[in-house]
């Protein structure tokens, strides 16, 4: 991303993770198998010969591009971790971000089907305190399930705990004055 993440005062990147391309497999196979039988047409069929170029580009060009902007867009978004949060950001035009704190994480899962867990593949879930969040379907979400957790505990520990009381400490009167006195001068 052209984009630098803007990390707030001691916060450390843990690991960027660029989630699983989806929908790139029917386009480029679409294009190959629209320019080998072309090809294959032209070497046999001497009408399609004639016209082999417009061919390839009213069948190939549309796949290449429909390929070329999904690409894109699956290298435009981004899931860092860091010591303090989880960001996500992505988008091709308009660049859009989202972060949650790691304090308000409340719980991580994986939602993954056989296929995926054949393939190592799943949706990550964080639940928090505004509601569910997905990171959307990452390689081995379970180890970025592990590390969300591992990154909440070790946050945890060096916050402030929620039973932590805190007592207010009155001034003493000579530290500050609401009116100060006016001091006359002796003439």
């Amino acid at each position: 991303m052209s984009k630098k993440t803007a990390l707030r005062y001691g916060e450390e990147r843990v690991i960027s993770v660029t989630p699983v391309a989806r929908g790139l497999v029917l386009p480029a196979f679409a294009s190959v198998l629209a320019a080998v039988l072309i090809q294959f047409g032209a070497g046999h069929v001497h009408l399609l010969h004639s016209v082999r170029m417009p061919l390839l580009l009213i069948f190939v060009v549309p796949c290449l591009i429909v390929v070329g902007t999904r690409v894109w867009r699956w290298r435009s978004h981004k899931v860092h971790v860091t010591n303090q949060r989880i960001i996500v950001e992505g988008g091709v035009l308009h660049h859009q971000r989202s972060e949650i704190d790691l304090r308000d994480v409340i719980a991580t899962h994986v939602d993954q089907r056989f296929r995926e867990r054949l393939s190592r593949r799943g949706l990550v879930v964080l639940e928090s305190r505004a509601g569910t969040t997905n990171l959307g379907v990452v390689h081995h979400p379970g180890a970025l399930c592990r590390l969300i957790d591992q990154e909440r505990a070790v946050y945890r520990e060096g916050g402030v705990a929620f039973d932590t009381v805190f007592d207010f400490d009155q001034p003493q009167p000579p530290d500050y004055e609401i009116h100060p006195r006016r001091r006359r001068e002796r003439s």
